[in-house]
């Protein structure tokens, strides 16, 4: 459903690692907050990703925790001090948070990594492709179908610009033969799109075989970002249906980031794998 709230993923992401960080001190949360000068309850909004954190207190913070200047430590200070791009927050009141929260990721991105099993991934999609995607469903179609086809257009302006991330798609060999709409002229379009996006230097596309599809069992949807420099925090993306579940907590975005390295050991090799696309683009 729309939403007017801003993006919230950068206030979850640093309020878990606050709570880690009091925790590997064992302080309870009002202990931390006494120490701090602050309420039980705000400190305890901060770390639920409820509120929103100065970057001035946000180091103040980090300093109680004995944070040291690092990765981390310079992560965090970046989610607190950059907000979402301009043209994310013109979608405000029309899509939901967690898609505004996916592109504000994404533009902050210095490598994305992607599985899909069924469909081309959002950032190589064409409209049409896309139009068929959003108008299947139990529900009526939405009424702001408009807008979720060009968001999902404007968030592929990543991939375009002159610093883009290092984008790694793995896709299974069936989505190079699904009939999305029944229509084989939009994935013979959508087929030529994929070859194109394949040749370029920072597009990493790779194919999960049929003879490799035993790894489809543990390989759902998902998305693996990871933030340019000053940071290098990942997020992990699980996709559902009709939703997107961020995941922050580190053990697991580790969890994910293993899961991937399988599924992309079993992959096609890039050279092999845009031969196989362009064999499929040329037949269809």
């Amino acid at each position: 459903m729309p939403s007017g709230n801003a993006p919230t993923v950068r206030q979850r992401r640093i309020g878990s690692a606050l709570r880690k960080a009091r925790d590997h001190h064992n302080l309870t949360v009002a202990t931390a907050a006494r120490r701090f000068g602050r309420s039980q309850g705000w400190m305890s909004m901060v770390e639920n990703g409820l509120q929103a954190i100065a970057p001035e207190e946000l180091n103040d913070l980090l300093d109680l925790y004995e944070i040291e200047d690092g990765p981390l430590r310079q992560s965090l200070l970046h989610l607190a001090t950059h907000s979402p791009g301009n043209w994310v927050r013109a979608y405000e009141f029309r899509l939901s948070s967690a898609a505004l929260d996916l592109a504000s990721l994404e533009d902050e991105a210095a490598e994305i990594r992607t599985f899909q099993p069924s469909i081309v991934p959002g950032l190589l999609q064409n409209p049409d492709y896309t139009q068929k995607l959003i108008a299947v469903g139990p529900a009526k179609q939405p009424r702001n179908t408009k807008a979720l086809i060009d968001f999902r257009l404007s968030r592929q302006r990543v991939l375009s610009r002159s610093n883009p991330p290092r984008y790694t798609p793995i896709i299974a060999e069936s989505v190079l033969h699904n009939r999305v709409g029944g229509d084989p002229a939009i994935l013979r379009a959508q087929t030529r799109r994929l070859a194109e996006a394949a040749r370029l230097d920072h597009v990493d596309l790779r194919v999960l075989p049929s003879s490799a599809s035993e790894h489809l069992w543990f390989g759902s949807p998902h998305l693996l970002i990871s933030l340019r420099p000053p940071g290098r925090l990942t997020v992990s993306v699980i996709d559902q249906f009709a939703q997107s579940l961020f995941v922050e907590d580190e053990d697991v975005v580790a969890a994910h980031e293993e899961t991937f390295e399988l599924l992309l050991s079993a992959a096609l090799s890039r050279t092999a794998s845009l031969k196989l696309i362009d064999e499929i683009a040329s037949q269809s």
